[in-house]
């Protein structure tokens, strides 16, 4: 859908009712489509961010000029301070298309390609032989340990230091999941890498390079790095939320949350607007940059990733999508653009957490603002024995693991990432979720007795997932230790995360308590190694060389091993 406009004309008044027809009638549609499209947008959010919660900024852009603008909700609870849109959010991981800009700018001006080793700027960085490009990092292909996803460098302490100086011996212990280019692994700490390869290849901090190169070029004038510390006018307070309960944030340890290049920005909505028109108009980066930038990266195989540098990249009714997520502590953002058509929708919240998802309601907005609503098919009549037929596990490679379940004559779809979502059916055999714009089809086995597989489609995600009967750990045979070797395990750890665990000895077992967190009963069925009641999860006992224990390895249902050191 099209908004035509009208520029006036100086001089001439045309008093012919037929003249003043003709160009009355099309500015009249245009302010009534405006109209009914900022009524349709309003809807959506309205019903997302009531207006006594932790709220949202959203702005659209088409065609150059700014067609929705508003907030909703709450900036600060406590002080009853409504959100405006000039309001500056954390934009968590919507700053990795920033980070991104400033390694292409780097390229541009011949301090680095994207083809270099990472060794060129991180002789420190262990590999461990395979050969890390700048452009594997980009496109999450490097294969770095998803273990280090979380962990951050612990040397810094402010932006007056580098992001990376010294690593921590656990993180060099951590080789990498796979072979660079041969999967895609999403990965922030390939992120905080690039960040430092900014300070290293333009000999100035990141957030200094940002400001001048990127953030100041593009206009950009709310846009900074997020220094907790520092005064930054107009912003907003980040909420949680622990069950139905909205909380404050709990606190924060300045030396653990540093991320770096992969979620250290904060902005507005309409600085976003800005980044865009600044993208788009070439001010920012050459064409061939900007080809590279929104091109998806291909695997050895062949195979795209639907990745490019710091974008996801899809498609919808035909057109090109290029868009990110965002979420940290008490925030979440979300940015859309459909290039073909101009338009640009962002989204910017102060609570960590979403109902319907902030993807989902993007998503439905930028749907609206191209003319093309996302269909919703009334419900099918689908019988208990249909659905029986589609209950199990399911995995694919970019949707992970789900499992359908049945109660009575409705289905649930239980996800890692969304939790439980009850399956609209739309066919026999095919369905959507509402508050996750996803579609699900599945596939009978040859004997037409149960799904062998599901089709699962969303804006970005193409995926065909295949049925597999998960495994269950078999409870172990708790055994007796002596109270000096429990209490030898006892003492303060440290996750990979940065959340400082507590074990102590409670009888004849442990109880493992992560900071703010309800204590879990572990027992012993080693020397060395302690599971929970179910035998879901395992911890593994590690002693240094001089015999005592240094750190812990915990691994659920057969996953890898996650370390933890003891630090007192």
């Amino acid at each position: 859908m099209r908004f035509p406009g009208i520029r006036p004309v100086a001089g001439l008044l045309f008093i012919v009712s037929i003249g003043i027809w003709l160009r009355l009638t099309p500015a009249a549609g245009a302010t009534a489509q405006s109209d009914a499209l900022s009524r349709s947008i309003d809807t959506v959010l309205s019903s997302a961010y009531p207006a006594d919660q932790p709220g949202a900024a959203v702005i659209v852009v088409k065609d150059g000029a700014t067609v929705f603008r508003k907030a909703y909700g709450m900036a600060n609870l406590e002080l009853n301070v409504p959100l405006q849109p000039d309001h500056v959010f954390a934009l968590a991981s919507l700053s990795k298309p920033f980070t991104a800009t400033a390694i292409l700018k780097l390229a541009e001006e011949g301090k680095l390609k994207l083809e270099d080793d990472i060794a060129r700027f991180l002789p420190m960085y262990p590999t461990h032989g395979h050969r890390i490009t700048i452009e594997h990092l980009l496109t999450h292909t490097s294969g770095l340990s998803a273990l280090s996803e979380t962990s951050d460098f612990r040397a810094a302490s402010s932006q007056d230091s580098p992001l990376v100086d010294v690593l921590d011996d656990w993180i060099k212990d951590l080789p990498p999941d796979f072979a660079p280019g041969e999967r895609w692994a999403y990965s922030n700490w390939g992120y905080n890498l690039l960040g430092a390869i900014v300070e290293k290849a333009s000999g100035m901090s990141y957030s200094a390079y940002l400001d001048e190169r990127v953030f100041k070029p593009a206009g950009l004038k709310q846009t900074t790095y997020n220094d907790r510390r520092r005064i930054i006018p107009n912003r907003v307070t980040g909420y949680d939320q622990i069950g139905d309960q909205v909380v404050n944030l709990a606190p924060i340890r300045y030396r653990v949350f540093l991320p770096g290049g992969a979620a250290s920005i904060v902005s507005t909505v309409d600085d976003l607007a800005r980044w865009n028109a600044a993208l788009d108009s070439g001010r920012m980066l050459s064409p061939a940059s900007l080809t590279r930038m929104f091109t998806s990266a291909r695997l050895k195989s062949g195979e795209d990733t639907h990745y490019g540098y710091g974008w996801d990249l899809g498609a919808y009714a035909g057109k090109r999508v290029q868009e990110h997520a965002g979420g940290t502590f008490g925030f979440l953002s979300y940015m859309v653009r459909i290039p073909d058509e101009r338009v640009v929708v962002a989204i910017l919240t102060n609570r960590s957490f979403a109902t319907p998802p902030i993807q989902a309601t993007a998503h439905r907005i930028a749907a609206l603002a191209i003319g093309a609503p996302i269909p919703e098919p009334p419900p099918a009549a689908v019988t208990a024995a249909d659905l029986d037929k589609i209950t199990g596990s399911y995995r694919g490679p970019d949707v992970g693991a789900f499992t359908v379940t049945r109660e009575g004559t409705s289905a649930f779809v239980q996800t890692g990432t969304f939790g439980k979502l009850p399956l609209i059916p739309t066919g026999p055999l095919s369905f959507r979720t509402d508050t996750v714009l996803w579609t699900w089809t599945f596939e009978l086995d040859a004997k037409g007795v149960r799904a062998a597989r599901a089709r699962v489609r969303e804006w970005k995600i193409d995926d065909v997932a295949e049925r597999f009967e998960p495994t269950r750990a078999k409870p172990r045979p708790v055994i007796a230790l002596a109270n000096a070797r429990l209490d030898a395990c006892a003492g303060e750890y440290e996750s990979l995360n940065g959340v400082i665990v507590t074990i102590a000895r409670a009888g004849a077992h442990l109880v493992v308590t992560p900071l703010g967190q309800t204590g879990t009963d572990i027992f012993p069925v080693s020397s060395t190694e302690f599971t929970t009641k179910d035998g879901a999860t395992t911890y593994r006992f590690v002693a240094a060389a001089n015999g005592q224990i240094a750190r812990y390895l915990r691994s659920t249902n057969g996953g890898s091993w996650v370390p933890a050191r003891r630090i007192r």
